[in-house]
């Protein structure tokens, strides 16, 4: 019954729609086109989903590449579709009661019932495929149109000798999603041509199961900085969203997570602090667990990521998670000068015109959502993320790389 539901709601969105596209025009070519992009759409999604059944692909392969694009683009016809019908919906219910009206009481000629149709379907037709276009690009062009945000920031107490000090903040590689080699290695290329000091990976780097990394392992390990790479965990990265077989499967994948991370030159800090030494001086990296707010895994332990740690120190908080900002480290007894975050991606949406606006949905979810925020002396960095979830693009909110120069006041 629930099969035999869904196609009779299928088959009513589609009348409804291509009865607007008769009702715009009269060229039989049109239509043609029309009718020939739904069946390429449809036949290219269920001719994949079909064939799931006959090649040996692991879950990431399936949700995040093997059916994530014909997906969207099926998803985005039907949105299409749905713009059409709201428009032409209430028209109908308005023209059923018209008609009604006019048979009982008026002879008069429904020819501008007609018109208003006619009117009504050409601006449907208009607004529905306003948006295409975008998503089309956000898909093919906009995930991987990496950019580079250059920041400067200042600091009373920042030791003399880190005056100029760099770092690129890099975070949600998701590395399941990732499916074009070229443009991965140019994005690793344009890392690197930074020349930062310090390279730091604020989490997310799978989208599920480690084995996600094992054919991006190489390409990433190209990724150097003068003092070396950090990272932390995002909630992706502890396997949470699988239903695993048992408790060792779960426990020997999020192992090798661990393992990959530290073969491809990263010093992941769990919990727990380095220093950063130059000349006399040094400043400390402080690495925390997955720590978000509401359902999210709540892991980072700031208290003991801190043990050692003295309050004449200048401290960088890596924590996946901006809400951990928020709703511990601003208040926190310890002070921290800089924290770096992602895990927001900018929800992979939005209208983003530098100078003039900055905006996404997600802000309603994330109070701080994308780039530098400066709230009791304290800055924080959330970066819109390198690679994509759910949706396989870009649209406005494109992936960043955040390159952050620290400055002496």
């Amino acid at each position: 019954m629930r099969w035999l539901f869904i196609i009779v709601v299928f088959l009513l969105i589609e009348i409804y729609a291509f009865q607007a596209f008769k009702t715009l025009t009269k060229n039989n070519w049109i239509i043609k086109i029309y009718t020939i992009i739904n069946v390429i759409v449809f036949a290219n999604f269920f001719f994949r989903l079909f064939n799931i059944y006959f090649q040996n692909l692991d879950y990431s392969d399936i949700f995040y590449n093997y059916l994530s694009v014909p997906f969207a683009l099926l998803f985005t016809l039907l949105c299409f579709k749905l713009i059409i019908i709201s428009f032409l919906f209430f028209e109908d219910l308005i023209r059923l009661i018209e008609s009604t009206i006019k048979f009982f009481f008026s002879s008069s000629s429904d020819s501008f019932l007609v018109q208003r149709r006619e009117f009504l379907s050409k601006l449907a037709i208009l607004v529905a495929s306003i948006p295409i276009p975008f998503v089309i690009h956000g898909i093919f062009k906009g995930r991987y149109n990496y950019r580079v945000f250059n920041y400067e920031l200042e600091f009373d107490d920042l030791p003399d000798d880190f005056d100029g000090y760099q770092l690129t903040h890099i975070s949600d590689i998701h590395s399941g999603s990732l499916n074009n080699r070229n443009n991965v290695e140019y994005a690793i290329d344009l890392i690197n041509k930074q020349n930062s000091d310090l390279i730091l990976f604020t989490g997310d780097i799978v989208n599920n199961k480690s084995n996600e990394l094992i054919e991006w392992k190489t390409l990433f390990s190209k990724l150097k900085a003068k003092d070396g790479k950090y990272s932390v965990l995002g909630n992706h990265d502890y396997g949470d969203y699988v239903q695993w077989s048992s408790k060792n499967e779960k426990k020997l994948n999020f192992q090798m997570l661990l393992d990959i991370q530290k073969e491809m030159g990263f010093n992941l800090l769990l919990n727990e602090n380095t220093k950063i030494n130059k000349n006399n001086s040094s400043i400390s990296l402080v690495g925390v667990e997955n720590w978000g707010k509401g359902r999210f895994k709540k892991k980072g332990d700031i208290d003991m990521a801190c043990l050692g740690l003295t309050n004449s120190d200048f401290k960088i908080v890596m924590s996946h998670d901006p809400s951990h900002w928020d709703k511990v480290l601003i208040d926190h007894k310890t002070h921290f000068h800089l924290t770096l975050s992602g895990h927001t991606h900018g929800m992979q949406f939005g209208i983003e015109i530098p100078g003039w606006i900055s905006w996404s949905p997600v802000k309603w979810a994330y109070k701080y959502w994308a780039g530098i925020y400066n709230k009791k002396n304290q800055f924080i960095n959330v970066n819109r993320g390198f690679g994509v979830l759910g949706f396989p693009g870009r649209i406005g909110v494109y992936p960043e790389i955040s390159v952050i120069k620290l400055k002496k006041s």
